[in-house]
């Protein structure tokens, strides 16, 4: 892990990657829409390992026509699309934008990433690509559909391509890690006050992020992070397909409330 991207690297799950990440890395690229908030996180991790170089990336991953420019200017042996958007609400009240928005950002973009990683990874004989994935994969949500139906097609190919892979070169791996609900900014404020007390049980992006790199050490496939989480997905897997939905539904209605 000496040389690293990690896309959504200005907040959440993916800054707390990259503080975490950068005592055992020589070279890190931080990629965000946020200019500012990446320069200030490189300032912080540069003063703080002196053997670090960070380079900036503004980027926008709604944008993907030029991500193959990413692949070919970024040395790297490990991959981390950690980027994100989605939103909890009606789904008319989601402009065909947003939707376009939300597919490319969590799936066309990270699929386009791995895809062309992976070719160059095989060419080195080695590297590893993480895809962070989300619980939403593994069932539908109700107020969530475009975000949950891309994260289970991230998942899906992730998952795929990991064995396909297997068979030309072991040393090169693409792993998905599911975290559930995290207590960051991915959702705006008035969105994480209506969630209450229940945000209380969220892992936070700290954690979330130490529990990530665990399971980049060890190679795993696949991995859902947090007890809870997987305590969760166990019993909504017992469920008939209608009672998830129904579950789920009733859950984040109230959210949008």
């Amino acid at each position: 892990m000496e040389k690293i991207l990690i896309t959504g690297a200005s907040s959440g799950i993916g800054k707390e990657l990259a503080r975490n990440l950068a005592g055992r890395s020589r070279k890190m690229y931080l990629l965000a829409r946020s200019e500012d908030k990446l320069n200030l996180l490189k300032k912080e991790l540069e003063e703080k390992n002196s053997l670090l170089e960070c380079t900036c990336i503004k980027y926008d991953l709604n944008d993907i026509e030029q991500l193959e420019k990413i692949t070919e200017n970024c040395d790297v042996d490990l991959v981390i699309n950690c980027a994100g958007i989605g939103k909890i609400t009606d789904f008319l009240k989601l402009s065909d934008e947003e939707d376009l928005n939300t597919i490319n950002v969590n799936f066309i973009s990270p699929l386009i990433l791995t895809k062309k990683f992976s070719e160059k990874f095989l060419q080195a004989g080695k590297g590893t690509i993480l895809n962070v994935c989300s619980t939403a994969a593994l069932y539908q949500h109700p107020y969530m559909a475009i975000y949950s139906s891309v994260k289970s097609a991230l998942l899906h190919y992730s998952l795929a391509l990991d064995e396909e892979l297997s068979h030309k070169n072991k040393n090169v791996r693409v792993l998905s890690v599911c975290p559930g609900p995290t207590a960051s900014n991915f959702f705006d404020k008035d969105t994480q006050e209506k969630f209450g007390n229940s945000q209380k049980f969220m892992m936070t992006s700290e954690c979330a992020a130490k529990e990530i790199i665990k399971m980049i050490e060890k190679k795993k496939r696949f991995s859902i992070i947090g007890f809870r989480n997987k305590l969760s997905m166990f019993l909504i897997n017992l469920l008939p397909v209608s009672l998830q939905l129904k579950l789920a539904g009733l859950i984040l209605k109230k959210v949008i409330k």
